[in-house]
Protein backbone atom coordinates (compact mmCIF):
# COMPACT_ATOMS: atom_id res chain seq x y z
CA UNK A 1 0.00 0.00 0.00
CA UNK A 2 2.79 3.07 1.28
CA UNK A 3 4.58 1.44 -2.13
CA UNK A 4 1.32 2.17 -4.14
CA UNK A 5 0.97 5.93 -2.81
CA UNK A 6 4.64 6.67 -2.88
CA UNK A 7 4.47 5.67 -6.85
CA UNK A 8 1.82 7.82 -7.65
CA UNK A 9 3.21 10.56 -5.45
CA UNK A 10 6.29 10.24 -7.62
CA UNK A 11 4.42 10.29 -10.82
CA UNK A 12 1.86 13.22 -9.70
CA UNK A 13 5.47 15.49 -8.87
CA UNK A 14 7.24 13.94 -12.15
CA UNK A 15 3.84 14.95 -13.95
CA UNK A 16 4.15 18.38 -12.52
CA UNK A 17 7.56 19.24 -13.01
CA UNK A 18 6.99 18.14 -17.18
CA UNK A 19 4.51 20.06 -17.44
CA UNK A 20 6.16 23.35 -15.85
CA UNK A 21 8.94 22.50 -18.00
CA UNK A 22 6.51 22.57 -20.99
CA UNK A 23 4.77 25.92 -19.98
CA UNK A 24 8.71 27.92 -19.74
CA UNK A 25 9.80 26.24 -23.13
CA UNK A 26 12.36 24.48 -21.31
CA UNK A 27 14.26 26.86 -21.11
CA UNK A 28 17.61 26.34 -19.24
CA UNK A 29 17.92 27.67 -15.83
CA UNK A 30 17.47 26.44 -11.99
CA UNK A 31 15.38 23.27 -10.83
CA UNK A 32 15.20 23.27 -6.92
CA UNK A 33 13.39 21.90 -4.57
CA UNK A 34 11.19 24.97 -3.72
CA UNK A 35 10.87 28.02 -5.50
CA UNK A 36 12.23 30.72 -3.63
CA UNK A 37 9.26 33.22 -4.00
CA UNK A 38 7.40 30.31 -1.90
CA UNK A 39 7.54 29.92 1.80
CA UNK A 40 9.67 26.36 2.23
CA UNK A 41 12.39 27.89 -0.45
CA UNK A 42 12.24 30.93 1.80
CA UNK A 43 13.17 29.91 4.90
CA UNK A 44 15.63 27.42 4.28
CA UNK A 45 18.97 29.30 4.08
CA UNK A 46 20.92 29.58 0.54
CA UNK A 47 23.13 26.93 -0.27
CA UNK A 48 24.01 24.75 -3.08
CA UNK A 49 20.77 22.96 -3.44
CA UNK A 50 18.57 26.09 -2.40
CA UNK A 51 18.74 29.70 -4.08
CA UNK A 52 16.62 30.95 -0.84
CA UNK A 53 15.99 34.43 -0.60
CA UNK A 54 19.63 35.76 -0.47
CA UNK A 55 20.49 33.92 -3.98
CA UNK A 56 20.40 37.08 -5.82
CA UNK A 57 22.90 38.59 -3.63
CA UNK A 58 25.27 35.60 -2.96
CA UNK A 59 25.66 34.54 -6.21
CA UNK A 60 25.22 37.76 -7.82
CA UNK A 61 28.78 37.12 -10.12
CA UNK A 62 27.87 33.57 -11.69
CA UNK A 63 23.75 33.72 -11.94
CA UNK A 64 22.36 33.32 -15.50
CA UNK A 65 25.14 31.16 -15.99
CA UNK A 66 27.69 33.36 -15.58
CA UNK A 67 25.59 36.48 -17.43
CA UNK A 68 25.73 34.58 -20.64
CA UNK A 69 22.07 34.02 -20.55
CA UNK A 70 19.74 36.85 -20.94
CA UNK A 71 16.82 35.17 -19.65
CA UNK A 72 16.78 31.97 -17.58
CA UNK A 73 13.54 29.43 -16.06
CA UNK A 74 13.25 28.42 -12.51
CA UNK A 75 11.30 25.48 -12.37
CA UNK A 76 10.60 23.63 -8.69
CA UNK A 77 10.45 19.93 -8.56
CA UNK A 78 8.33 19.62 -5.60
CA UNK A 79 7.01 23.04 -4.53
CA UNK A 80 6.45 26.47 -6.56
CA UNK A 81 5.35 27.71 -9.68
CA UNK A 82 7.37 28.39 -12.71
CA UNK A 83 9.16 31.52 -13.27
CA UNK A 84 11.45 33.45 -15.97
CA UNK A 85 14.37 35.62 -14.47
CA UNK A 86 16.14 38.35 -16.61
CA UNK A 87 19.19 39.90 -16.01
CA UNK A 88 19.19 41.98 -19.23
CA UNK A 89 18.55 45.84 -19.13
CA UNK A 90 17.26 45.00 -22.83
CA UNK A 91 14.82 42.45 -22.43
CA UNK A 92 13.32 44.64 -19.14
CA UNK A 93 13.16 47.95 -21.49
CA UNK A 94 11.47 45.57 -24.33
CA UNK A 95 8.75 44.62 -21.11
CA UNK A 96 8.12 47.96 -19.17
CA UNK A 97 8.67 50.01 -22.28
CA UNK A 98 5.17 48.36 -23.50
CA UNK A 99 3.55 47.63 -20.46
CA UNK A 100 0.62 49.77 -21.72
CA UNK A 101 0.34 47.13 -24.95
CA UNK A 102 1.15 44.06 -23.85
CA UNK A 103 -1.17 44.54 -20.78
CA UNK A 104 1.35 43.25 -18.18
CA UNK A 105 0.29 42.77 -15.03
CA UNK A 106 1.38 42.77 -11.13
CA UNK A 107 0.73 39.09 -9.99
CA UNK A 108 -1.70 40.04 -7.09
CA UNK A 109 -0.15 37.45 -4.50
CA UNK A 110 3.03 39.33 -5.12
CA UNK A 111 1.82 42.24 -4.45
CA UNK A 112 -0.05 41.13 -1.59
CA UNK A 113 1.78 42.75 1.89
CA UNK A 114 1.01 45.94 0.46
CA UNK A 115 -2.67 45.21 -0.36
CA UNK A 116 -2.93 44.05 3.07
CA UNK A 117 -4.22 48.12 3.87
CA UNK A 118 -5.74 48.50 0.28
CA UNK A 119 -5.35 48.88 -3.18
CA UNK A 120 -2.01 51.20 -3.76
CA UNK A 121 -0.27 52.62 -7.12
CA UNK A 122 2.06 49.98 -6.21
CA UNK A 123 -0.19 47.21 -6.53
CA UNK A 124 -2.53 48.13 -8.54
CA UNK A 125 -3.23 46.96 -12.78
CA UNK A 126 -4.59 48.14 -15.96
CA UNK A 127 -7.45 51.17 -15.13
CA UNK A 128 -7.24 51.13 -11.07
CA UNK A 129 -3.39 52.00 -11.72
CA UNK A 130 -4.03 55.24 -14.09
CA UNK A 131 -6.51 55.91 -11.85
CA UNK A 132 -4.23 56.07 -8.72
CA UNK A 133 -1.36 57.70 -11.16
CA UNK A 134 -3.73 60.38 -11.87
CA UNK A 135 -4.69 61.29 -8.56
CA UNK A 136 -0.98 61.57 -7.65
CA UNK A 137 1.52 62.63 -10.22
CA UNK A 138 0.00 66.57 -10.16
CA UNK A 139 1.34 66.53 -6.40
CA UNK A 140 4.58 66.45 -7.67
CA UNK A 141 5.10 69.75 -8.28
CA UNK A 142 8.63 72.75 -8.09
CA UNK A 143 6.50 73.76 -4.99
CA UNK A 144 6.60 69.75 -3.68
CA UNK A 145 9.97 70.21 -4.62
CA UNK A 146 11.08 72.74 -3.00
CA UNK A 147 8.87 72.26 0.38
CA UNK A 148 11.24 68.73 0.13
CA UNK A 149 14.48 71.11 0.17
CA UNK A 150 13.32 73.20 2.99
CA UNK A 151 12.28 70.37 5.15
CA UNK A 152 15.37 68.36 4.78
CA UNK A 153 17.04 71.26 6.03
CA UNK A 154 15.12 71.59 8.56
CA UNK A 155 15.33 67.71 9.58
CA UNK A 156 19.11 68.08 9.08
CA UNK A 157 20.13 70.53 12.10
CA UNK A 158 17.16 68.44 14.20
CA UNK A 159 19.25 65.43 13.94
CA UNK A 160 22.26 67.45 14.27
CA UNK A 161 21.07 68.98 17.79
CA UNK A 162 19.26 65.54 18.94
CA UNK A 163 22.48 63.81 18.05
CA UNK A 164 24.95 66.08 20.36
CA UNK A 165 26.61 66.32 17.46
CA UNK A 166 27.19 70.53 17.88
CA UNK A 167 30.48 71.57 19.38
CA UNK A 168 31.78 68.20 18.29
CA UNK A 169 34.97 67.57 15.99
CA UNK A 170 35.15 64.17 15.66
CA UNK A 171 32.44 61.62 16.11
CA UNK A 172 32.26 57.66 16.06
CA UNK A 173 28.81 56.43 14.58
CA UNK A 174 28.71 52.30 15.27
CA UNK A 175 25.64 52.39 12.57
CA UNK A 176 24.66 55.17 10.27
CA UNK A 177 21.83 53.18 9.22
CA UNK A 178 19.13 54.63 11.65
CA UNK A 179 19.69 58.47 10.46
CA UNK A 180 18.69 57.86 6.95
CA UNK A 181 16.25 55.98 7.72
CA UNK A 182 14.54 58.82 10.80
CA UNK A 183 15.68 61.35 7.94
CA UNK A 184 13.67 59.96 4.89
CA UNK A 185 10.33 58.89 7.36
CA UNK A 186 10.21 62.40 8.51
CA UNK A 187 10.60 63.84 5.23
CA UNK A 188 7.72 62.44 3.66
CA UNK A 189 6.12 62.74 6.51
CA UNK A 190 6.18 66.55 6.18
CA UNK A 191 5.96 66.73 2.89
CA UNK A 192 3.82 64.05 1.53
CA UNK A 193 1.36 64.30 4.58
CA UNK A 194 1.72 67.11 6.77
CA UNK A 195 3.05 65.39 10.20
CA UNK A 196 5.46 67.26 11.70
CA UNK A 197 7.52 64.44 12.80
CA UNK A 198 9.98 65.22 15.33
CA UNK A 199 13.58 63.39 15.39
CA UNK A 200 13.32 62.39 18.73
CA UNK A 201 10.03 59.53 18.45
CA UNK A 202 8.02 60.33 21.38
CA UNK A 203 5.93 57.91 23.68
CA UNK A 204 3.03 59.90 24.51
CA UNK A 205 2.18 57.30 26.87
CA UNK A 206 3.90 54.86 29.04
CA UNK A 207 3.75 51.25 26.66
CA UNK A 208 2.28 53.19 23.63
CA UNK A 209 4.16 52.62 20.52
CA UNK A 210 5.12 55.76 18.25
CA UNK A 211 4.06 56.44 14.44
CA UNK A 212 8.06 55.77 13.38
CA UNK A 213 8.32 52.68 15.76
CA UNK A 214 5.03 51.04 14.71
CA UNK A 215 6.02 51.82 11.27
CA UNK A 216 9.16 50.30 11.51
CA UNK A 217 7.67 47.01 12.79
CA UNK A 218 5.21 46.94 10.21
CA UNK A 219 7.48 47.34 7.09
CA UNK A 220 9.22 44.35 8.32
CA UNK A 221 6.72 42.15 9.37
CA UNK A 222 4.60 42.16 6.28
CA UNK A 223 5.11 37.91 5.38
CA UNK A 224 4.20 37.15 9.16
CA UNK A 225 1.12 39.45 8.89
CA UNK A 226 0.06 37.64 6.33
CA UNK A 227 0.65 34.02 7.63
CA UNK A 228 -0.29 34.46 11.10
CA UNK A 229 -3.73 33.27 12.15
CA UNK A 230 -5.34 35.59 14.07
CA UNK A 231 -5.20 33.02 17.14
CA UNK A 232 -1.19 33.43 17.73
CA UNK A 233 -1.34 36.92 18.66
CA UNK A 234 -2.77 35.74 21.67
CA UNK A 235 -0.01 33.35 22.77
CA UNK A 236 2.10 34.89 25.08
CA UNK A 237 4.90 35.15 22.76
CA UNK A 238 6.52 38.97 23.29
CA UNK A 239 7.53 39.18 19.54
CA UNK A 240 4.52 38.13 18.06
CA UNK A 241 2.16 39.78 20.59
CA UNK A 242 4.65 43.19 19.62
CA UNK A 243 3.95 42.88 16.11
CA UNK A 244 0.22 42.85 16.37
CA UNK A 245 0.20 45.67 18.44
CA UNK A 246 2.03 47.53 15.29
CA UNK A 247 -0.39 46.97 13.32
CA UNK A 248 -3.22 48.05 15.45
CA UNK A 249 -1.21 51.07 16.35
CA UNK A 250 -0.52 52.04 12.96
CA UNK A 251 -3.88 51.08 11.66
CA UNK A 252 -5.96 53.38 14.25
CA UNK A 253 -3.31 56.40 13.32
CA UNK A 254 -3.83 55.86 9.61
CA UNK A 255 -7.79 56.15 10.20
CA UNK A 256 -7.81 59.19 12.24
CA UNK A 257 -5.13 61.16 10.13
CA UNK A 258 -7.65 60.11 7.31
CA UNK A 259 -10.65 61.36 9.26
CA UNK A 260 -9.09 64.00 10.22
CA UNK A 261 -8.07 65.69 6.56
CA UNK A 262 -11.11 65.05 5.44
CA UNK A 263 -12.65 66.62 7.82
CA UNK A 264 -10.37 69.76 7.28
CA UNK A 265 -10.94 69.57 3.27
CA UNK A 266 -15.03 69.11 3.92
CA UNK A 267 -14.69 72.67 4.75
CA UNK A 268 -13.23 74.05 2.37
CA UNK A 269 -14.39 74.66 -1.77
CA UNK A 270 -14.19 70.74 -3.23
CA UNK A 271 -11.87 70.91 -6.30
CA UNK A 272 -13.69 68.09 -8.43
CA UNK A 273 -11.52 68.42 -10.89
CA UNK A 274 -8.32 67.98 -8.71
CA UNK A 275 -6.31 68.63 -11.97
CA UNK A 276 -3.22 70.04 -10.44
CA UNK A 277 -1.70 70.83 -7.09
CA UNK A 278 -2.14 70.16 -3.55
CA UNK A 279 -0.06 68.06 -1.05
CA UNK A 280 0.08 64.64 -1.84
CA UNK A 281 -2.25 63.15 1.33
CA UNK A 282 -4.81 65.93 0.37
CA UNK A 283 -4.90 65.26 -3.03
CA UNK A 284 -5.28 61.25 -1.58
CA UNK A 285 -8.26 62.47 0.18
CA UNK A 286 -9.50 64.85 -1.81
CA UNK A 287 -10.69 62.07 -3.71
CA UNK A 288 -12.61 59.89 -1.17
CA UNK A 289 -15.05 63.11 -1.78
CA UNK A 290 -15.26 63.13 -5.47
CA UNK A 291 -18.47 61.42 -7.23
CA UNK A 292 -18.02 57.53 -6.82
CA UNK A 293 -18.87 57.18 -10.59
CA UNK A 294 -15.53 59.44 -11.40
CA UNK A 295 -12.79 58.35 -12.74
CA UNK A 296 -10.70 60.61 -9.36
CA UNK A 297 -12.80 58.70 -6.70
CA UNK A 298 -10.81 56.30 -3.95
CA UNK A 299 -12.38 54.79 -1.09
CA UNK A 300 -10.48 55.08 2.22
CA UNK A 301 -9.11 51.43 1.93
CA UNK A 302 -7.09 53.18 -0.92
CA UNK A 303 -6.39 56.12 0.53
CA UNK A 304 -4.66 54.62 3.46
CA UNK A 305 -2.91 51.57 1.05
CA UNK A 306 -1.58 54.64 -0.44
CA UNK A 307 -0.56 56.62 2.26
CA UNK A 308 1.30 53.21 3.73
CA UNK A 309 2.61 52.41 0.18
CA UNK A 310 4.04 56.01 0.23
CA UNK A 311 5.55 56.35 3.37
CA UNK A 312 7.17 52.82 2.87
CA UNK A 313 8.63 53.29 -0.62
CA UNK A 314 9.77 57.12 0.15
CA UNK A 315 11.41 55.92 3.40
CA UNK A 316 12.92 52.79 2.96
CA UNK A 317 14.17 52.98 -0.78
CA UNK A 318 15.68 56.38 -0.08
CA UNK A 319 17.43 55.76 3.25
CA UNK A 320 18.71 52.38 2.02
CA UNK A 321 20.42 54.46 -1.06
CA UNK A 322 21.89 57.18 1.28
CA UNK A 323 23.53 54.19 3.75
CA UNK A 324 25.03 52.95 0.55
CA UNK A 325 26.30 56.07 -0.79
CA UNK A 326 28.14 57.63 2.40
CA UNK A 327 29.69 54.33 2.88
CA UNK A 328 31.04 54.32 -0.58
CA UNK A 329 31.99 57.80 0.04
CA UNK A 330 33.95 57.35 3.14
CA UNK A 331 35.71 54.49 1.63
CA UNK A 332 36.80 56.03 -1.50
CA UNK A 333 38.50 59.41 -0.31
CA UNK A 334 38.79 60.55 -3.90
CA UNK A 335 35.09 60.64 -4.98
CA UNK A 336 34.33 62.28 -1.70
CA UNK A 337 36.86 64.94 -2.35
CA UNK A 338 35.47 65.26 -5.75
CA UNK A 339 31.92 66.08 -4.19
CA UNK A 340 32.74 68.47 -1.86
CA UNK A 341 35.03 70.34 -4.02
CA UNK A 342 31.80 70.44 -5.98
CA UNK A 343 29.20 71.31 -3.45
CA UNK A 344 31.67 74.06 -2.28
CA UNK A 345 31.93 75.50 -5.80
CA UNK A 346 27.67 75.94 -5.49
CA UNK A 347 26.45 75.84 -2.09
CA UNK A 348 28.57 78.45 -0.10
CA UNK A 349 28.93 77.86 3.57
CA UNK A 350 27.49 80.58 4.47
CA UNK A 351 23.76 79.94 2.86
CA UNK A 352 21.52 76.78 2.55
CA UNK A 353 21.02 74.70 -0.91
CA UNK A 354 18.38 75.88 -3.22
CA UNK A 355 16.51 73.64 -5.01
CA UNK A 356 18.05 75.19 -8.33
CA UNK A 357 21.67 74.05 -6.65
CA UNK A 358 20.82 70.61 -6.76
CA UNK A 359 21.22 70.32 -10.45
CA UNK A 360 24.98 71.27 -10.39
CA UNK A 361 25.71 68.44 -8.23
CA UNK A 362 26.37 66.10 -11.11
CA UNK A 363 28.79 63.82 -9.70
CA UNK A 364 27.43 63.90 -6.43
CA UNK A 365 24.11 62.58 -7.78
CA UNK A 366 26.11 59.73 -10.15
CA UNK A 367 27.97 58.74 -6.93
CA UNK A 368 24.21 58.27 -5.96
CA UNK A 369 22.97 56.68 -8.67
CA UNK A 370 26.03 54.38 -8.45
CA UNK A 371 25.51 53.30 -4.63
CA UNK A 372 21.58 52.36 -6.12
CA UNK A 373 23.09 50.27 -8.94
CA UNK A 374 24.75 48.51 -6.32
CA UNK A 375 22.14 47.95 -4.00
CA UNK A 376 18.73 48.21 -5.91
CA UNK A 377 15.93 49.41 -3.12
CA UNK A 378 13.15 47.44 -4.99
CA UNK A 379 15.00 44.36 -5.95
CA UNK A 380 12.84 42.61 -7.45
CA UNK A 381 9.98 43.38 -10.58
CA UNK A 382 7.64 40.72 -11.51
CA UNK A 383 5.38 40.92 -14.39
CA UNK A 384 2.39 38.21 -15.54
CA UNK A 385 1.43 37.79 -19.24
CA UNK A 386 -2.05 38.37 -20.05
CA UNK A 387 -0.85 37.28 -23.59
CA UNK A 388 1.82 35.71 -25.42
CA UNK A 389 4.88 38.50 -25.72
CA UNK A 390 7.76 38.49 -27.73
CA UNK A 391 10.85 39.66 -26.67
CA UNK A 392 14.27 39.60 -28.22
CA UNK A 393 17.40 38.40 -26.55
CA UNK A 394 20.87 38.33 -27.31
CA UNK A 395 22.72 35.71 -25.53
CA UNK A 396 23.35 33.05 -25.25
CA UNK A 397 22.48 33.91 -29.21
CA UNK A 398 20.11 36.39 -30.60
CA UNK A 399 16.69 34.94 -30.97
CA UNK A 400 12.80 36.02 -30.78
CA UNK A 401 11.75 34.06 -27.56
CA UNK A 402 7.87 34.16 -26.61
CA UNK A 403 6.51 34.12 -22.89
CA UNK A 404 3.20 32.10 -23.08
CA UNK A 405 0.12 33.51 -21.70
CA UNK A 406 0.08 32.95 -17.94
CA UNK A 407 3.82 33.29 -17.41
CA UNK A 408 5.58 34.80 -14.68
CA UNK A 409 8.53 36.93 -15.81
CA UNK A 410 10.97 38.14 -12.17
CA UNK A 411 13.12 41.14 -13.23
CA UNK A 412 16.04 40.75 -10.35
CA UNK A 413 17.63 44.23 -10.27
CA UNK A 414 20.59 43.26 -8.82
CA UNK A 415 21.37 40.60 -11.34
CA UNK A 416 20.68 43.18 -14.12
CA UNK A 417 22.50 45.93 -12.32
CA UNK A 418 25.78 43.48 -11.76
CA UNK A 419 25.59 42.02 -15.38
CA UNK A 420 28.96 42.52 -16.87
CA UNK A 421 27.45 43.41 -20.24
CA UNK A 422 26.13 46.38 -19.42
CA UNK A 423 28.31 47.46 -16.31
CA UNK A 424 31.86 46.65 -16.98
CA UNK A 425 33.38 45.23 -13.58
CA UNK A 426 30.44 45.87 -11.82
CA UNK A 427 31.72 45.32 -8.37
CA UNK A 428 33.70 48.12 -8.62
CA UNK A 429 32.19 51.77 -7.26
CA UNK A 430 32.25 53.82 -10.55
CA UNK A 431 30.23 56.81 -10.58
CA UNK A 432 31.26 57.61 -13.68
CA UNK A 433 28.94 55.37 -15.65
CA UNK A 434 26.47 57.94 -14.87
CA UNK A 435 28.41 61.03 -16.19
CA UNK A 436 25.74 62.42 -19.31
CA UNK A 437 23.57 60.04 -19.09
CA UNK A 438 20.01 60.48 -20.18
CA UNK A 439 17.45 59.59 -17.00
CA UNK A 440 15.25 57.66 -19.09
CA UNK A 441 18.38 55.30 -19.52
CA UNK A 442 18.90 55.22 -15.60
CA UNK A 443 17.29 51.38 -14.51
CA UNK A 444 17.56 51.80 -10.77
CA UNK A 445 13.77 53.41 -10.98
CA UNK A 446 12.18 51.08 -13.55
CA UNK A 447 11.44 51.72 -16.95
CA UNK A 448 8.42 52.77 -18.74
CA UNK A 449 4.75 54.55 -17.72
CA UNK A 450 5.51 52.58 -14.16
CA UNK A 451 8.69 54.33 -13.31
CA UNK A 452 8.67 55.22 -9.86
CA UNK A 453 6.10 58.06 -9.49
CA UNK A 454 8.84 59.66 -6.48
CA UNK A 455 11.94 59.20 -8.42
CA UNK A 456 12.84 63.24 -8.42
CA UNK A 457 11.44 63.29 -4.50
CA UNK A 458 14.33 60.98 -4.17
CA UNK A 459 16.64 62.57 -5.88
CA UNK A 460 16.30 66.23 -4.35
CA UNK A 461 15.76 64.75 -0.89
CA UNK A 462 19.36 62.50 -0.73
CA UNK A 463 21.26 65.74 -2.70
CA UNK A 464 20.21 68.37 -0.49
CA UNK A 465 20.99 65.76 2.73
CA UNK A 466 23.92 64.74 1.17
CA UNK A 467 25.52 68.60 0.15
CA UNK A 468 24.80 69.67 4.17
CA UNK A 469 26.09 66.22 5.39
CA UNK A 470 29.74 66.33 2.92
CA UNK A 471 30.12 69.49 3.86
CA UNK A 472 30.36 70.02 7.42
CA UNK A 473 31.60 66.87 7.74
CA UNK A 474 34.66 64.21 6.13
CA UNK A 475 34.11 60.77 6.30
CA UNK A 476 35.91 58.06 7.03
CA UNK A 477 35.93 54.31 7.96
CA UNK A 478 36.86 52.78 10.65
CA UNK A 479 39.75 50.11 9.64
CA UNK A 480 40.81 46.79 11.68
CA UNK A 481 44.18 46.40 12.50
CA UNK A 482 46.05 45.99 9.42
CA UNK A 483 42.64 46.07 7.54
CA UNK A 484 43.14 47.55 3.69
CA UNK A 485 40.31 50.33 2.26
CA UNK A 486 39.88 47.39 -0.19
CA UNK A 487 39.31 44.58 2.52
CA UNK A 488 37.14 47.10 4.13
CA UNK A 489 35.22 47.16 1.12
CA UNK A 490 34.69 43.30 1.01
CA UNK A 491 33.91 42.84 4.29
CA UNK A 492 31.36 45.80 5.41
CA UNK A 493 29.73 46.63 1.87
CA UNK A 494 29.67 42.93 0.76
CA UNK A 495 26.96 42.78 3.83
CA UNK A 496 23.74 43.06 2.08
CA UNK A 497 20.04 41.98 2.19
CA UNK A 498 16.37 42.86 3.04
CA UNK A 499 15.88 46.21 5.26
CA UNK A 500 12.31 46.00 6.20
CA UNK A 501 10.60 45.52 2.81
CA UNK A 502 13.61 47.06 0.64
CA UNK A 503 16.98 45.85 -0.37
CA UNK A 504 20.24 47.51 1.05
CA UNK A 505 23.54 47.02 3.10
CA UNK A 506 24.88 47.58 6.15
CA UNK A 507 25.59 48.00 8.95
CA UNK A 508 27.91 51.10 8.30
CA UNK A 509 29.93 52.79 10.91
CA UNK A 510 31.62 55.79 10.23
CA UNK A 511 34.37 58.40 11.58
CA UNK A 512 33.24 61.84 11.21
CA UNK A 513 35.27 64.87 11.41
CA UNK A 514 34.17 68.21 11.01
CA UNK A 515 35.50 70.64 8.18
CA UNK A 516 37.03 74.08 8.62
CA UNK A 517 35.30 76.06 5.90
Amino acid sequence: MLATIASAAAAIVIYRFITNLASVNYEPGMRPLFSPLGLFGAIIPTCWWNPGLKWVWEWRNSNFRNHEYDVVSLVPILVGNPYYYTCSVDVVKQLLNNESKTRLVKPRWLTAPLLLWGENIISANDDMWKRHRRILSPAFTFHTYSLVVSETIAVYREMVIAEGWQGQDTITIADVSPLPHKLALSVIARCGFGLGLPWVDPHPQKNEMSFGESLTIVSSSAIARLILPSWAYKLPIPSVRSLDRAWKTLATFMNALVDRRKAELDDQPVDNDQSEGGDIFSRLVGAMSVDGASKLALGKPEVIGNTFALLFAGRETTACALVATLGFLAIHQDHQAAAYAEIMANIPSHRDPMLEDLSKLPHLMACYHEAIRMYPGGAMLTREMTEDVSIQVSRPVERTMVLKKGALMVVEMIAVHHNPHFFPNPDEFRPSRWYNVLETDIPMFGFGPRACVGRKFSHVEAMCFLSLFLRDWKLDIPLAAGETRGEYETRVMGRAGQVGMAFGCGPVALNLSRRIC
